[in-house]
Parts: C-alpha cells; structure tokens; sequence
C-alpha cells in the first residue's frame, strides 16, 4: 500500500516538473522572441517637407446639358409632306425644318374666304339698306319697326363679318403651322419621325418630330453638400474638366442655387453655366467640377500618405540623427489630392517618413533606405 501511494506521489511529481519546464521554455522562448523583435532594425524611407502653394476647393460632378433644348412637334394635324433637316444638322431661327401635308389646310383658307365675302357683301348690302330707310324714315315715310329692322340686320352682319373674319385668320394660321420652323438656333439632335408619318397637334413624344438644342451655352446640374454651402455661396467661377478632353480645362460660373436641401442626401442642387464658344462639349458628356475655396502659398506641405491619426489627432513619424523615430503630432491645413499642409509640428529640414510608418513605433531605431 505504501508503495502504490510512493508511486503515485512520484508520477504526479514528475508530470508537475515536466509542465513547469514546458511553461518556463516556453515563456523564455516569448522573452526572446520580444527582444529580437525589439533589436530589428525597421527600414523606411523619409522625405523633407516641401514648400509651396495648396488650394481648398469642393471636387463635384454632374452630366453636362443644353440651357435651351426643345421637342419640336407639329402645331396641326396630318402627314408630314417632306423633311428639310436631319441629325447634326446647324439650322437658324425660323428655318423651316418639315412641312405638313398643305392640301386641306388651303381648302380650309378658300373655304373660309369665300364665307368672309359673302358675310362681307350681304353687310354691306345691309348698312346700304339701312340708310336708305333712315332717309325715308326720318321723312316720315318708313314705320319705326322697318327702321329697327334694318338696325338689327346691319348689327347681326357686323357680327358674322368679324367671326368670318377670325375663322378665315385661323385658317391661315393654321396653314403658316404646316410649316414647322426652328423657334431658336442650334443642331438637330435627334430626328425622330420621316416624310409620310401622320403627326397630330397634341405635342406628345410620340409626335415629336426633332429635338433642337441650342448648345452655345450649356449648363451642369451639381449637388452641394450642406457643410460646403456657405463656402460657394460667394464663389461665381468654377473650373470644369471632361473625360473627353482630359488635358483642357474649361471655365464656368455660378448662376443659380436652388435654395431647398434635398433631405434624403443634404446636398443643394445648383446649375453651373458654361460658354461653348468652340462648341467642343456636347451634352450629355460626364463633367467633373473644381470649386476653388481658397489658397494658401509657401507652406509646408507633405505627401497624404505620411500624414496618420489617432484619438488625439492628426501625427507623423520622423527620424532623429540617432535614426530613432519620434512621433509628432501636427496641425494640418488644406488638404489636396496628394498633399497635405502642415501648419504646425515640423520645420523644413526634418525627416518624415513616408514609407514603413505603418510599422513604425515612437522611440524605436530606424535604417533610412533609398
């Protein structure tokens, strides 16, 4: 019994030890580890900061459209006789572009004439009747009621005269109408119907004939974020730049903010009107819009990427002449695409690094590569 509880006691006091040496190599193996770690040398790569001018500005986008654009339809009803413009074309105010089939429309016009001579002929015979029997009645040759009759029969063809009159105008309107003409200058965009299609005068899209736009001046529909309003409400010039043309650079203005947040985005839509003076853009072309807020010149300024921040704030890493790095919080100004300005925290000649601070910590020893 005694030797059962002795070899017991000494298999557990063996498993104890080997534990206890497992755990100590292993927190050893850790500690070594960590001092390796801390006797590695990072290799990062520094720049000093640079001098020079950086601009605040909003970058926005939006399709670029004509200021004046217009579906052009028939004023009349009937076939569409013959076509005198197509797509692309540059046509001048009052050009005629389609006319309608004239046929009935001058039946209308002799009809209506012929009606106006007759109501015209039948008054005059009536003022004529008029005087007469005024003479006698006033001779005391005619009764009163011969007179008041003549009286209303002159009256009533006044009145069919001046209807005949408005109908026989309406005709002719309705004949100039057959010609469809441009109301403004600018290119046929579209031609959306040919020679023979019949057309009614209810100016829907499915009787548009052409779409007209007038692409002298174009305009850019943009979206305002709330917090940058109160900057652009000052500003009238904007820069514009096209995918198409990605070297030119085009300037625009300001010319209408709607004055009403769009409460599902907080933006403000504003209309940015640009001179086509070569007529290079065309509508629906994509445009990025540069709004410019404010610049500042001869400032330090560092690449984006060397910038960081944490709960305190904006830092960056430099290195010491013991090549330690040091962590140094800066105050930052305008911000660009590339660069950042550096109010406050650094001076010309320092190193910051650029590239490796993501693996750098404060206080610990660097090798700067090229």
């Amino acid at each position: 019994m005694k030797r059962k509880k002795l070899y017991y006691i000494l298999v557990i006091g063996i498993i104890v030890i080997s534990t206890g040496s497992f755990v100590f190599y292993r927190i050893n193996e850790s500690i070594q580890l960590s001092q390796k770690k801390r006797n590695i040398t990072l290799n990062v790569k520094v720049i000093n900061p640079e001098r020079g001018e950086i601009y605040d500005r909003i970058l926005l986008s939006g399709d670029i459209s004509a200021i004046q654009q217009a579906n052009i339809y028939s004023r009349v009803t009937g076939n569409i006789k013959n076509i005198y413009a197509d797509v692309g074309d540059y046509v001048g105010r009052g050009k005629v572009l389609a006319v309608i089939d004239k046929a009935p429309f001058l039946q209308s016009v002799k009809q209506y004439e012929a009606l106006l001579k007759q109501y015209k002929a039948t008054h005059e015979n009536n003022k004529v009747n008029l005087e007469r029997i005024k003479v006698l009645y006033e001779k005391g040759l005619a009764p009163s009621g011969e007179y008041d009759d003549a009286l209303t029969k002159l009256k009533v063809s006044e009145t069919q005269v001046e209807a005949a009159e408005a109908n026989y105008e309406n005709a002719v309107l309705q004949l100039n109408y057959c010609n469809v003409t441009a109301p403004f200058s600018g290119y046929i965009t579209k031609r959306l119907l040919d020679a023979g299609a019949l057309v009614t005068a209810t100016g829907t899209t499915t009787n548009t004939i052409f779409i007209l736009s007038d692409i002298s001046s174009l305009k850019i529909m943009v979206n305002i974020p709330e917090k940058n309003l109160s900057a652009v409400e000052n500003i009238s010039d904007v820069l514009v730049r096209t995918d198409t043309y990605p070297g030119e650079t085009f300037t625009a203005q300001f010319k209408k903010i709607s004055q009403s947040f769009d409460l599902a985005t907080r933006t403000m839509q504003a209309q940015v009107e640009i001179k086509n003076y070569d007529n290079i853009l065309k509508p629906g072309m994509f445009a990025k819009i540069e709004i410019l807020l404010g610049k500042h010149e001869n400032v330090l300024t560092l690449p984006n990427q060397c910038v960081l921040y944490d709960e305190k704030g904006n830092y960056i890493y430099t290195v010491n002449e013991e090549s330690i790095a040091k962590k140094v919080y800066v105050e930052t100004g305008y911000k660009s695409d590339t660069v950042t300005e550096i109010v406050t925290g650094i001076t010309d000649g320092d190193k910051v690094i650029f590239a490796g601070q993501e693996q750098v910590n404060d206080n610990i020893k660097v090798q700067i590569i090229k």
